[in-house]
């Protein structure tokens, strides 16, 4: 249900604290110490914002995750939806486990099921600023 998913990310930020550590201790800096441990850290994480895979797996996680939480409000099972999608409930296991590479078909027949539309959107990286308003005083 996403849960491997999520130990995915806990793994990751596991190895992350391991990478800054070494990076902290080749840059000649006591170890565990925090302040470059924090800096190489954010740095590694703002690359990773940028890495298309990365961002490829928090939009199969998001979607993994919106079935997840639609099939719990409507007290659907992984059996029931299987059959709303004419699949085997091991096919919904194997759905759910978030090891998929999802089409945007697959997607929408998922959607379907649960009684929803499947909305695609982009959404900028860079927000544009909204201009100030004008105060009177």
């Amino acid at each position: 249900m996403g849960s491997s998913r999520k130990s995915s990310v806990t793994d990751i930020r596991s190895c992350a604290r391991t990478k800054c550590a070494l990076d902290s201790n080749r840059n000649g800096a006591r170890p565990g110490g925090s302040m470059t441990r924090e800096k190489t850290f954010t740095k590694w994480l703002n690359e990773l914002a940028e890495d298309p895979t990365f961002l490829a797996e928090g939009a199969i996680l998001d979607f993994t995750e919106a079935v997840v939480l639609a099939m719990k409000r409507q007290g659907v099972t992984r059996s029931e939806l299987a059959a709303r999608l004419g699949k085997t409930p091991a096919y919904v296991t194997k759905l759910l486990s978030g090891n998929n590479n999802f089409t945007i078909r697959t997607m929408t027949q998922v959607a379907q099921a649960l009684q929803f539309s499947l909305k695609v959107r982009l959404v900028s990286n860079h927000p544009v600023a909204r201009p100030q308003r004008a105060t009177v005083g």
